[in-house]
């Protein structure tokens, strides 16, 4: 675990040496500028989006097709080793870069087995000269295949949208990947995500980010569990404005209680 919060903390603050100013409206007039692009390419269709939907459902109907029922049932029937496995988890972190912007996000997980559904709100605010601003991204995670569910690891990989609340309001393919790793007391832990966010229509990235925290368990009553994290997220816009920050904040869980670990329980 040490390995991968020092490879992520080195990614996170090496990507990007030179922080611009005013980066609400850049981000702003760069959705702006893409509508546009959007527009003068097609005649109103929305193609890519159609395309990517479709491409995701045909993927969910051929895991339905290919033993789904059977490899939901055995990630369920390991819900005692990992109770994470079946869960629904609440982090509310927000993210500093001195006197320049804050970044919240808020967001809610659900668990349940080989599936996950995941929403969150990224909601930036800056300091200007002009006064406070603001933007707001909905990103919702429709659904993620808990792929990997260790007694010490889950990983997972998801697809979904990512709704821009400014500029023309568009929505875009996001997909994401994500690595948690923890002790077998649960107490401590890291998380490492990364998401992408693609405009098929005008080949844009309207945002890359990638994530990392290490979290530490505060208190525990019965199903209901608290931890603090601490870390750091670096958001790229428009592959031109970036945004960063450490962050921290307070995860909150709910799960069966901790209390039936065996030293070699494993499962894949």
């Amino acid at each position: 675990m040490r390995t991968i919060l020092t490879f992520g903390l080195a990614l996170l603050f090496t990507l990007e040496g030179t922080i611009a100013s005013g980066q609400v409206d850049q981000i702003k007039s760069s959705s702006s500028s893409n509508t546009k692009s959007n527009s003068s390419r097609s005649s109103g269709g929305e193609g890519g989006s159609s395309s990517n939907s479709g491409f995701f459902a045909y993927l969910f109907i051929d895991l339905l097709g290919n033993g789904f029922v059977q490899w939901q049932q055995q990630k369920l029937s390991k819900k005692e080793i990992n109770p994470r496995i079946v869960s629904l988890e609440i982090p509310l972190q927000i993210a500093v870069q001195p006197s320049n912007y804050y970044l919240m996000n808020p967001r809610i997980r659900g668990n349940w087995g080989l599936i996950s559904t995941d929403f969150r709100l990224n909601y930036l605010i800056e300091e200007d000269i002009d006064g406070l601003k603001d933007l707001t991204t909905f990103d919702w995670q429709i659904i993620q295949l808990n792929l990997i569910t260790a007694k010490n690891v889950i990983g997972r990989v998801g697809a979904g949208a990512m709704k821009e609340n400014f500029g023309g309001k568009q929505s875009f393919f996001e997909s994401t990947m994500a690595l948690s790793v923890f002790s077998n007391d649960q107490i401590i832990g890291g998380n490492l995500e990364y998401r992408v966010a693609k405009d098929w229509e005008t080949d844009a990235t309207p945002r890359r980010e990638v994530s990392l925290s290490f979290e530490k368990r505060l208190f525990s009553k019965g199903s209901f569990y608290g931890f603090a994290t601490f870390g750091g997220v670096y958001q790229r816009y428009y592959s031109a404005i970036t945004v960063w920050g450490i962050q921290g904040g307070l995860v909150l869980r709910f799960h069966r209680p901790l209390n039936t670990y065996q030293p070699n329980d494993f499962v894949n």
